[in-house]
């Protein structure tokens, strides 16, 4: 894909508006814990003014780039207030490999599956590693990238995750609602034509 065509697809999805925490049908939106215990949406935010979703895939090379700042979110914010949890989206990536992946890279933060990727649809994440923020009211606040794809004290880093938690906490609406996003496409069969390359312009 030509790098014009990657910021087309990066601006396109920057001016998107947000979408609706709601699954298409009349099922609650609902995940699988590692031990095998089925939590909605509405039960794994309880309780936090602020849920940090990060789609995750034990395939992807940035997900791998980004797992030590995805892990240190869990120090940044305190726990009552803030959740940080990882969701694996993609069809034939099953909660046991991936959790098995998770366990050998050392990875903190907990994994939960997200069957038939309908969080992923419901929120409009579309690639991995993206994050999704839901409010006390299970809002979507913000979808994007964490930052720039620049490491914590990098010049020119701009912290679009932390910059929007923060005002959220603080009661506040001034912050990037939503960012480019890059990634390794979330597959949603088996099937799924999707050929976008590990970590080109999410869509």
């Amino acid at each position: 894909m030509a790098i014009s065509k990657l910021l087309v697809a990066a601006l396109a999805a920057a001016l998107a508006p947000l979408p609706a925490a709601s699954g298409a049908d009349d099922a609650p939106l609902a995940v699988v814990d590692a031990d095998g215990r089925i939590l909605t949406l509405d039960e794994l935010r309880s309780g936090r003014e602020a849920t940090v979703l990060v789609f995750w895939s034990a395939g992807c090379p940035c997900v791998r780039r980004y797992q030590a700042r995805v892990d240190a979110l869990l120090d940044a914010y305190p726990e009552d207030r803030v959740r940080v949890v990882a969701l694996s989206s993609n069809a034939g990536e099953t909660l046991t490999d991936t959790l098995r992946a998770a366990a050998e890279r050392g990875v903190r933060v907990p994994i939960y599956r997200d069957e038939g990727g309908r969080v992923a649809r419901a929120v409009g994440a579309r690639s991995t590693p993206t994050v999704a923020i839901l409010d006390g009211k299970g809002e979507v606040r913000f979808l994007g990238w964490l930052d720039n794809e620049r490491p914590p004290g990098a010049d020119g880093r701009e912290a679009w995750l932390d910059q929007a938690l923060a005002a959220l906490l603080a009661g506040r609406s001034d912050f990037r609602k939503r960012t480019p996003t890059y990634g390794c496409v979330i597959t949603r069969s088996l099937s799924d034509p999707a050929s976008s390359p590990c970590c080109s312009a999410g869509h």
